[in-house]
């Protein structure tokens, strides 16, 4: 099998009988401080590849896509093949880590919603947190692209959560990465395991690789627990997740727009005589009972030219909220 790609825990090979598939094999290596901190754990890669099948498995049957295909070996994994976009998105429902260095916060300090972040991936700058629209202005994603990602980093979040919490463990924050397949579609792709997530149980006590970071004592040991927990919970009292987009219809810019006209001759009336144009459109909330995929929104895209709007008068745009 040829080689791809060799990081620092993985390794990307690929899939010998097929050109659009990809084993991913994770090693017993575990790193810190970008890969400052290096040590090998017998059977780290097992419980990485075991833990990620698992998740993967879940998060598809609550209808969040992957490029999870199957369990190949005890650290093998099959993959559809994507192109990883250079951005890693975390989700943060406690502070810890980073987050305390950087803003000074107390660590265990809650949100009252989750925070989602970027970061550049890129280990000759140290992964630096980056805004949205730089993100967007390198190329590196657009922003409908971003907006997606996030949408289903929270449902992410939601569905690890609430296995985790049926057993009294917290879901502290996560990194995940996203790719995107030859036919265009993007996914979760990378891992899932005490690895790229902090869990803590009731105790406040590390269950990942803080442990590793911080030498608190047994890394395999606390992966493993993490693991046998997590296969007695039970997935299918997790409800699902119901999840909202707009889509925004507008005038074309040259289209008469009456019911423009008529409310800026109202502001005006009102003394608001510094409006200069009114465009009056619709929005329409849509409430889905599954999370966001790429096949939603070209069916969304669809919907949109055939019943939202006139493609010869109107614009639509979608806004995942």
């Amino acid at each position: 099998m040829d080689l791809i790609q060799e990081g620092k825990v993985k390794r990307v090979l690929q899939d010998p009988d097929s050109a659009e598939r990809v084993i991913i094999e994770f090693t017993d290596a575990v790193t810190a401080g970008d890969g400052a901190k290096k040590e090998e754990f017998s059977g780290k890669g097992n419980v990485a590849t075991e833990m990620s099948h698992y998740l993967f498995g879940y998060l598809e049957g609550k209808g969040i896509d992957t490029h999870y295909v199957k369990k190949l070996s005890s650290n093998q994994l099959l993959c559809k093949k994507v192109t990883i976009f250079p951005v890693e998105v975390v989700c943060r429902n406690i502070a810890a880590g980073s987050f305390c260095r950087r803003y000074g916060t107390e660590k265990g300090t809650p949100f009252p919603e989750p925070l989602v972040e970027f970061f550049l991936k890129d280990d000759e700058y140290h992964d630096p947190l980056i805004t949205a629209d730089a993100i967007i202005r390198l190329g590196l994603a657009k922003r409908d692209e971003l907006e997606f990602m996030k949408s289903v980093t929270l449902s992410t979040n939601y569905y690890l959560g609430e296995i985790l919490k049926q057993r009294e463990l917290i879901l502290v924050d996560f990194k995940l990465e996203f790719g995107k397949t030859k036919k265009e579609l993007i996914v979760l792709a990378d891992e899932l395991s005490p690895d790229s997530m902090r869990i803590w149980d009731s105790n406040t006590t590390s269950m990942d690789k803080d442990v590793f970071r911080e030498d608190k004592g047994d890394l395999i040991g606390a992966y493993n627990k993490v693991f046998e927990e997590i296969k007695k919970a039970k997935p299918q009292d997790v409800e699902q997740r119901t999840e909202s987009i707009q889509v925004i219809v507008e005038p074309k810019s040259g289209i008469k727009n009456p019911p423009g006209e008529v409310t800026k001759k109202a502001l005006g009336r009102l003394g608001f005589a510094e409006v200069e144009e009114v465009r009056v459109g619709k929005v329409f909330v849509i409430t889905l009972k599954r999370p966001l995929t790429t096949e939603i929104l070209n069916h969304l895209a669809i919907m949109n030219l055939k019943l939202l709007s006139n493609p010869i008068s109107e614009t639509n745009k979608v806004r995942i909220e």
